[in-house]
């Protein structure tokens, strides 16, 4: 019996200059002239040659990962014409999961999120720190006493495996937060090179604005089942899809449900895109069977485990 196969789609914080560097050339220049028709700016030569500092502007790094990735899924089709059985992504991955599944085109998905990252920068100011080895329910009660005594926004972002949990919200509550933690013995906290909070209330207007535009954008039945980031639940109505992309932008990943999910079809995981953040956060969640399209023997890889 075939096993079951998942495709995760990596998010902001996965981009790298260079990142197209694995996909072939003809795959790119199908592209071209739908990018240059669209943006103002040369989105692949950013890719190619940065600066590094405008490639990891939201409004940059949003379209120019969903690129990425859509081109490795393209050419792992090409190289295996392989049937997936379930999609996710983490954060923006999920509109490279939707474009996978033929939900949305790319061109579309790629003007949705180039708008959604100038939406997400024009927001208030804050910060995200990633914190390793401590238990959610302290960094829970941490933020909610923080948000209480500063009257600031702070909450967790991202849930992303037993030992790594995002915070995101305003500069003063954020370090407020990891001072604490600090204080409590918790030792690893990293501050996310990141130009706009995500997944906390401070995006309240960008997904206000962000919903008026994913009404205007058309969206099919995605092709297999999609696992959204705002509840860890798939969904076949296209109007709750819309909504799940909404309330994504103001509520934590779900990614631990997300992985328990996968991992109860007891299959294989391919990691589609830049880098191999998915796979460690696998890894974290206890889940093996988990190949990065980044590595250099990934087709040989997925055919053994096949």
């Amino acid at each position: 019996m075939p096993r079951h196969i998942s495709f995760v789609f990596p998010g902001q914080g996965s981009q790298f200059v260079g990142m197209l560097d694995n996909i072939d050339s003809s795959l790119i220049a199908t592209i071209k002239e739908d990018l240059a028709n669209q943006f103002d700016f040369d989105l692949i030569d950013i890719i190619n040659n940065g600066p590094e500092e405008v490639l990891n502007k939201t409004s940059i790094t949003q379209p120019a990962i969903l690129l990425a990735s859509c081109l490795a899924y393209k050419q792992l089709q090409l190289e295996m014409d392989i049937k997936p059985d379930l999609m996710c992504g983490h954060s923006l991955g999920e509109f490279s999961a939707l474009v996978a599944s033929e939900s949305i085109d790319l061109v579309n998905a790629l003007k949705l999120v180039h708008k959604r990252g100038i939406f997400m920068e024009n927001c208030v100011n804050g910060s995200m720190y990633a914190i390793l080895n401590a238990n959610f329910d302290d960094i829970l009660r941490v933020c909610n006493e923080v948000e209480n005594s500063l009257g600031q926004i702070v909450s967790p972002a991202n849930i992303n495996a037993p030992n790594q949990v995002v915070i995101a919200g305003e500069v003063e509550s954020v370090e407020s937060v990891i001072k604490n933690l600090n204080d409590m013995g918790v030792k690893r906290c990293i501050k996310l090179k990141v130009s706009a909070p995500s997944h906390c209330k401070l995006m309240n207007d960008a997904a206000k604005k962000f919903e008026s535009l994913l009404h205007e954008t058309e969206f099919k039945n995605p092709s297999c089942q999609i696992i959204h980031n705002y509840n860890a639940k798939t969904s076949s109505d296209i109007d709750n899809m819309r909504t799940n992309l909404v309330e994504q932008l103001t509520n934590p990943v779900q990614w631990i449900k997300t992985m328990n999910n996968l991992k109860s079809f007891e299959g294989i995981i391919i990691e589609c895109g830049p880098g191999k953040i998915l796979k460690g956060l696998g890894k974290s969640n206890d889940i093996n069977d988990i190949i990065s399209t980044s590595e250099n023997d990934h087709v040989e890889r997925i055919k053994e485990m096949l």
